[in-house]
């Protein structure tokens, strides 16, 4: 695991919203517009003509071609009661599309949880969100695939444009510490041209630079980075540039959960956007993006988590394409 490269997404926390629609607690602390009961984003990209770096040209079983999707959401119970229960999910898939040993043909995560809002407790709102998991390169194979969620929240706004989060969290895929829950707090604050959320391990900053023109940061601890720069032309139409650091764990059919799997993606992007709150009828919301990036530094290690993991392959940069599907219900 490189260090630098985390330095810079460190430092990319000191300004950035938790990565949304997962199964955390956005189930009880994330907002909602009004009218809607459903939000859900899909990114799915492909990189083709891959390879294995360090591997001869000859080889072949050096050659990869990578299939990936994100797809997370969440739901909640009624339009008009913000204390109403949620639902949430998310399901990551990779395809490697490789013959190497060293890769396994594909890895999945599936994850569903739900949050409830259990009432004050010194002046604030308190919550609590329960799940479980599977994670593994051979679906629902091996039980030590299985983990838990589990999220003790509790919120009190300070006045109308700030407010203070305080949380338990426990995931038990989570990258770094997944054997035990760890504290975390927010600092939040909305206000126009700049909101941001100041915390552990959740961190965003928005700044409407101008009304066209908005950045957009946001960082989940210990790796994952998103940085966006969009520039709108109408309510409809935007051209956007994106940085993205990804890394996630898996278990490993028949290995034991200090052998876990971890894979790590940097990207650049840059795309079009398209919305329509009544695209052919009215209500049937889109909003859909195309991108082109270049997939970076991608890196496969082996270990329990991030405070000590072994690198072990690697594979080559390459250029990819990508949609992006955002909904509103």
């Amino acid at each position: 695991m490189k260090i630098s490269p985390w330095l810079c997404s460190f430092m990319i926390s000191l300004m950035v919203q938790p990565l949304c629609a997962q199964t955390n607690t956005d189930l009880t602390l994330g907002t909602w517009e009004p009218g809607d009961f459903g939000l859900t984003l899909d990114r799915p990209l492909y990189q083709s003509q891959a390879h294995l770096k360090n591997s001869a040209p000859g080889d072949k079983t050096r050659n990869a071609q990578i299939f990936w999707w994100d797809s997370t959401g969440r739901f909640r119970f009624s339009k008009t009661n913000p204390d109403a229960p949620t639902i949430g999910y998310r399901y990551l898939t990779i395809a490697f599309d490789t013959n190497s040993p060293l890769l396994p043909d594909t890895l999945d995560e599936v994850s569903l949880a739900m949050g409830f809002h259990l009432g004050d407790l010194a002046g604030g709102n308190l919550g609590v969100v329960l799940g479980a998991g599977y994670s593994g390169d051979n679906p629902f194979a091996d039980t030590n695939g299985i983990f838990g969620i589990g999220h003790l929240t509790w919120q009190r706004a300070i006045d109308e444009k700030t407010a203070l989060e305080l949380t338990l969290d426990y995931n038990g895929m989570n990258a770094l510490l997944p054997d035990v829950p760890l504290p975390g707090f927010e600092y939040v604050h909305q206000g126009d041209p700049i909101s941001f959320t100041f915390g552990f391990p959740n961190s965003s900053f928005e700044w409407k630079i101008i009304p066209q023109l908005k950045l957009d940061a946001r960082y989940s601890a210990p790796y994952t980075a998103d940085v966006s720069l969009e520039y709108r032309f109408n309510r409809s139409l935007s051209v956007f540039t994106d940085y993205s650091n990804f890394l996630n764990g898996f278990e490993l059919d028949g290995e034991p959960t200090t052998n876990r799997f971890f894979y790590q993606m940097r990207r650049v992007e840059a795309g079009v956007r398209y919305i329509n709150p009544n695209f052919v009828v009215r209500g049937a919301y889109v909003d859909v993006a195309l991108t082109v990036g270049y997939a970076f530094d991608q890196e496969f290690s082996r270990g329990f988590d991030v405070r000590d993991l072994d690198n072990f392959a690697a594979i080559s940069d390459v250029p990819y394409v990508g949609i992006i599907l955002r909904s509103r219900f």
